[in-house]
């Protein structure tokens, strides 16, 4: 069976409940578990948090709740250990657990197709690990990093180093876009992924997706592009076409 993981903390500072978030009517967290519940290929879907009104909303939506401890709680809890635990926390809970999908719960940029297209991959290719949705960095490319140093000015990111400002000369680089993590459960115990993302396994493959896709909740600007993804179903139909 492959079960869906929404991991949705409460207590974020930025936006104050984002999980919880009303957006066109509905929790934010709303949305990956029903894009969850709209794959063919998710047999139960469950959410990972640490606060009541995240549950209940979730609850609302069908889901199943992993409580999470007080000891996973808080900013500085690595992502990857509330991972663990509700990969363990289910697998002791369901039969036959073969395949996870790992979801955040901030996030509008995913539906039930994208997520059938990772469980696939896992499937036809036994030799991969996990499959994890990305996007194709440009002018945010890691050779255009920058960083401010003592004295307040800028400087390049890691140290000197001489780069083309043509930047279809440089080596392709990816950014994971916060949607989907597919992976086998075990990979949680070998913790041998790329990093920061070790719960992966180390054979992981990408389905490129737009930049577009490549938000959650840190801010108002990503409000507002969740709100206006939302409200346009056809213009995310033209940008899924396009990338196709």
């Amino acid at each position: 069976m492959n079960v869906a993981i929404v991991t949705a903390r409460a207590g974020s500072k930025s936006i104050i409940n984002k999980n919880i978030l009303p957006l066109e009517g509905k929790p934010m967290v709303h949305y990956p578990i029903h894009a969850a519940q709209a794959a063919k290929r998710i047999g139960e879907v469950w959410v990972s948090t640490d606060g009541e009104g995240i549950a209940q909303a979730s609850r609302d939506a069908g889901a199943k709740i992993i409580p999470r401890p007080d000891e996973l709680g808080g900013d500085s809890v690595n992502h990857g250990i509330v991972i663990k635990h509700a990969v363990e926390y289910v697998d002791a809970r369901c039969e036959n657990v073969e395949n996870i999908v790992l979801l955040l719960g901030n996030t509008v940029y995913i539906d039930g197709e994208i997520i059938d297209q990772a469980l696939n991959l896992l499937d036809e290719r036994k030799e991969l690990d996990s499959v994890m949705t990305v996007w194709e960095a440009a002018d945010d490319h890691p050779y255009r990093a920058l960083q401010i140093n003592n004295e307040g000015l800028i400087e390049t990111f890691g140290g000197p180093r001489k780069v083309s400002t043509e930047r279809q000369s440089y080596p392709k680089a990816y950014y994971y876009d916060q949607g989907v993590w597919a992976f086998r459960k075990q990979t949680v115990q070998t913790q041998d992924g790329p990093n920061p993302w070790w719960w992966m396994g180390k054979n992981v493959h990408p389905i490129i997706r737009p930049w577009v896709t490549g938000r959650d909740i840190h801010g108002l600007i990503d409000v507002f592009f969740s709100q206006e993804w939302v409200k346009n179903p056809e213009m995310v139909k033209r940008i899924k076409e396009e990338d196709h």
